[in-house]
């Protein structure tokens, strides 16, 4: 049941009945089946690296661990070995912390958990399907990239539905990052003189005093702000000064501190007018930011 492809199949199975109930308005129904859809299929990604990663980490993990490898394990008469593995939101962490992107923001991973954890549990309230099923195709969009699965054949009948729930989601995110950008410029443009003056100097001097950060300049008020991400790989430059090291920093976060403008994932960077990446000179000011990545070597 943990090889990548029975989880695969099974969370093609999960995800046509979740398809389904989305046709029927069938909320709960739908939760339950997205949300074993998109828990075998990270798991499925996970099994594609190693079914280690599968392992819930508890003190009791070696017979699952060693069951996952295919290794026997002697259990006493009439005991039967369990094994455990993670659930749908250490998955998730599991395949980002492996660099695996999951093309929906931090937030709606976790409203779209929490659905599937309405779902399945009840409670108070409910969640948006219309939403929820957008974030759903999203995620399971993200993870046939790694997994390398065609897209067309994954959704087959149900490819009208997830373009068009794909793309309403797209136009719903590009609407609110605007209306973040737009807000940000009428707060900075409130304040007084003298408040943009002070606000202004104190983000100058928060920049100078961390090399590590990366300066660009705010889509919304103009001011410098700083560049967040992952720095993945060096390049050696062609130009003139030849013999220096460049670092390509992969953007997923934007602040500014004059605005107060926050963007957060590519697809805020996306929408948000900021480069999905920047290359900057790698030097001994920044070394210990990137010193973990072996692809990268001090200058």
């Amino acid at each position: 049941m943990f090889d990548e492809a029975q989880l695969l199949d099974d969370g093609l199975s999960y995800t046509f009945r979740a398809m389904q109930a989305y046709r029927s308005e069938n909320a709960d129904l739908f939760g339950l089946n997205a949300g074993v859809a998109a828990e075998r299929m990270a798991k499925a990604c996970l099994a594609r690296r190693s079914p280690a990663l599968l392992v819930e980490l508890q003190s009791n993990a070696f017979n699952s661990l060693a069951m996952l490898l295919g290794i026997a394990v002697v259990e006493p008469p009439g005991r039967r070995t369990k094994v455990r593995t993670v659930g749908l939101q250490i998955a998730f962490a599991r395949l980002q912390a492996l660099g695996v992107q999951i093309d929906v923001s931090k937030e709606s991973l976790e409203n779209f958990i929490e659905a599937r954890n309405w779902s399945t549990h009840g409670g108070v309230g409910g969640f948006d399907l219309e939403e929820t099923a957008a974030d759903f195709v999203k995620v399971v969009d993200s993870l046939l990239v790694d997994l390398k699965y065609d897209r067309y054949s994954f959704w087959h009948v149900h490819l009208a539905d997830a373009d068009r729930l794909k793309n309403g989601a797209e136009q719903r995110h590009r609407e609110r990052v605007r209306r973040l950008l737009t807000e940000a410029a009428e707060r900075f443009a409130s304040l007084g003189e003298l408040e943009r003056s002070t606000l202004q100097t104190a983000a100058a001097l928060h920049i100078f005093v961390e090399p590590t950060h990366v300066r660009f300049d705010c889509p919304s008020c103009g001011n410098p702000g700083v560049l967040s991400g992952e720095y993945r790989s060096t390049q050696s430059s062609s130009e003139a000064e030849a013999g220096i090291e460049w670092v390509l920093l992969e953007v997923d976060g934007f602040e500014c501190y004059c605005c107060g403008l926050n963007l957060n994932g590519p697809a805020d960077i996306h929408a948000g007018q900021v480069p999905p990446t920047v290359t900057v000179p790698h030097h001994e000011a920044m070394a210990h930011v990137y010193a973990s990545d072996p692809d990268v070597t001090d200058s």
